[in-house]
């Protein structure tokens, strides 16, 4: 059984609550739920995932069930059940359970026992296991004969940890004396923020999961295999080697944008490790109206850029004037580019100079070039090169939105001109699936490749776990990944 355990989420979202730990990151959780999820289903998803308790900050606060509610719907439609424990910060316990639709007790997956304990909690949060809870193992383990049990509880069980603040169980010894006779395989808790490496006891494995609100942003993969334990800890914040770039992150001025904040993505790709973080929005759409753009007339008839300019409908300046006071050695300013039916940039003259990247991208081709699509994208694709766009973007993805097979016979062509133009290729995997042969075929005629978000959201700014793990899986590990990847 592969589970997945995530604790301490202390959320706070419209509750009427300041966490006065800013540590905690409390107005991230939702976020930090999300970008976790997210991770899973692009890897390998669980057998099971577990929330271990305090998935808000204050239980109690108005306004904390509608953040319980927030959390509850960032699980709707996932491909693995989910089991939810009661923390001490949750509030009711029973509020909580029903929320998610859970249930205390034995929930039963790939032939192992998963037994979820609420424990009673005094005014000074010292926790208790009940007598009916210390009871349900000996009962469990005696009418299940041989099945490997697991425990799960917020409080630690084991080992005793040395503070002022009580974070054990107050009956530990006893709970860890019926753990042992039943023979229960793991226990697993959260509420030690700092988390605990798996420790054995009396043949009980026990092990504290760190809090994900804080960073690293920390949770557990567990690997079990009959009575062998694993444990593996993963961060969402990047780590420190190599240093990465996000060269492709929208702004509020994108009309196709969603949460993404221009201050929101900095905070994000300072908190997540990221050193730079380049603002790139569709330059099309700052010349001209939304129906203009999404119909592609911008790209059929080019002087609408001219005329929109002309009677100060366009945001373009707007836009560079605001990034411009962003502007640092950290932030950077750039352009999504597209190709008009002339072969020109989606850009006026006047506009053309003074950014830090401008990235090239097909999203839908001119009509000169759709009748054959194959041919067409390699022209419009040479063009955006010959322009002066140092990335292109999501390469293929427009066959794959349109409903198309992907021309792997474009792999090598394509590859060829970036090299010749000294154009990288983007590593994007927003609504998209990046072919590991394509990116092969770059590597091999040396080619960079460049990490973007394509952020609309933002909890995909910085999210470059996919990014690495595909790199990993073409064999580039540390200098030689440094020695492949674009820095602008």
């Amino acid at each position: 059984m592969d589970l997945v355990v995530v604790a301490d989420l202390h959320y706070v979202g419209r509750a009427k609550r300041t966490c006065p730990i800013l540590e905690r990151n409390a107005h991230l959780g939702n976020e930090l739920l999300r970008r976790a999820l997210r991770r899973l289903e692009l890897s390998s998803p669980p057998d099971v995932l577990v929330l271990m308790g305090d998935l808000v900050d204050d239980g109690e606060a108005p306004g904390a069930e509608e953040d319980l509610e927030a959390l509850r719907e960032e699980l709707e439609g996932l491909s693995f059940p989910v089991i939810v424990v009661p923390g001490n910060h949750d509030g009711d316990p029973d509020r909580l359970l029903s929320t998610f639709g859970d249930r205390p007790g034995v929930h039963e997956f790939e032939g192992y026992l998963l037994l979820t304990f609420v424990d009673w909690y005094d005014p000074q949060d010292r926790a208790e296991r009940s007598g009916d809870g210390l009871k349900l193992v000996s009962d469990v383990a005696s009418s299940h004969p041989g099945v490997p049990i697991v425990a799960l509880q917020h409080n630690p069980v084991y080992p005793p940890i040395e503070s002022t603040y009580p974070y054990n169980l107050t009956n530990f010894r006893e709970v860890m004396k019926a753990y042992s006779e039943s023979g229960v395989v793991l226990s697993i808790s959260g509420h030690l923020h700092r988390g605990h490496e798996l420790t054995y006891a009396d043949g009980v494995g026990y092990v504290v999961c760190p809090a994900l609100c804080e960073e690293p942003f920390r949770f557990l993969r567990i690997t079990l295999r009959g009575r062998d334990v694993s444990v593996r800890e993963e961060a969402l914040k990047l780590p420190e080697e190599p240093s990465l770039v996000d060269v492709h992150v929208h702004t509020h001025y994108a009309y196709c944008a969603s949460t993404v904040t221009t201050s929101g993505a900095m905070e994000r790709a300072e908190k997540f490790g990221l050193s730079g973080i380049m603002f790139t929005e569709h330059a099309g759409q700052l010349y001209v109206s939304s129906e203009d753009y999404w119909s592609g007339r911008f790209m059929e008839e080019p002087h609408l850029l001219r005329r929109y300019r002309n009677e100060g409908k366009d945001r373009m300046r707007v836009y560079r004037k605001e990034m411009e006071e962003l502007r640092s050695s950290f932030v950077k300013l750039g352009l999504e580019v597209e190709i008009d039916r002339y072969g020109n940039l989606s850009l006026l003259e006047e506009d053309a100079d003074g950014w830090d990247l401008l990235v090239g991208a097909v999203h839908k081709l001119p009509q000169v070039h759709s009748k054959d699509e194959e041919r067409g994208f390699m022209e419009v694709t040479e063009s955006l090169l010959k322009n002066g766009v140092r990335v292109l973007a999501h390469p293929f993805r427009f066959f794959r939105r349109n409903g198309m097979e992907v021309p792997r016979c474009l792999f090598r062509p394509i590859a060829r001109l970036l090299k010749d133009y000294g154009v990288a290729a983007e590593l994007n995997f927003h609504t998209n699936e990046p072919d590991p042969d394509f990116f092969e075929t770059c590597l091999e005629e040396g080619v960079k490749v460049a990490l973007g978000s394509d952020a609309h959201d933002l909890y995909e700014v910085g999210d470059f776990a996919p990014h690495l793990e595909f790199l990993r899986r073409l064999g580039l590990e540390g200098d030689d990944m440094k020695e492949v990847l674009f820095f602008p």
